[in-house]
């Protein structure tokens, strides 16, 4: 099985939570639109259990269930999509309470999470 794995570098880290959708960005400066992911998630009715990524590579965008996630201080990897699989690898840097949001928000975006040290 073929993947297509990406990489990024990202300076910026934020999150939102407004009761009914969640979102988290990585990107690589607050405003930049180059090298980012963002990862989105609705919960009103029906909930397919997916969340929307999109990253400035359009052909990795979409509603896509979430196969695998981990979180560590400095990383974050996620795996989705069929064949090919689609992994993104971000490096990020991050305050302890940003850190300790993003963690929350991502949790309630993918439920099966990997917290790794």
């Amino acid at each position: 099985m073929t993947t297509i794995t990406r990489e990024l570098d990202c300076a910026h880290v934020s999150s939102s939570d407004d009761g009914i959708g969640f979102q988290v960005l990585f990107n690589k400066t607050q405003d930049s639109d180059e090298d980012y992911l963002l990862l989105q998630r609705h919960f009103e009715p029906p909930d397919s259990g997916e969340c929307y990524v999109e990253t400035d590579d359009r052909d990795s965008c979409g509603h896509f269930h979430i196969r695998i996630a981990q979180l560590s201080r400095t990383w974050f990897r996620i795996g989705y999509g069929d064949p090919p699989m689609i992994w993104i690898r971000v490096v990020f840097k991050a305050t302890d309470s940003d850190f300790d949001e993003v963690k929350r928000v991502l949790q309630i975006l993918i439920p099966d999470l990997e917290c790794v040290q």
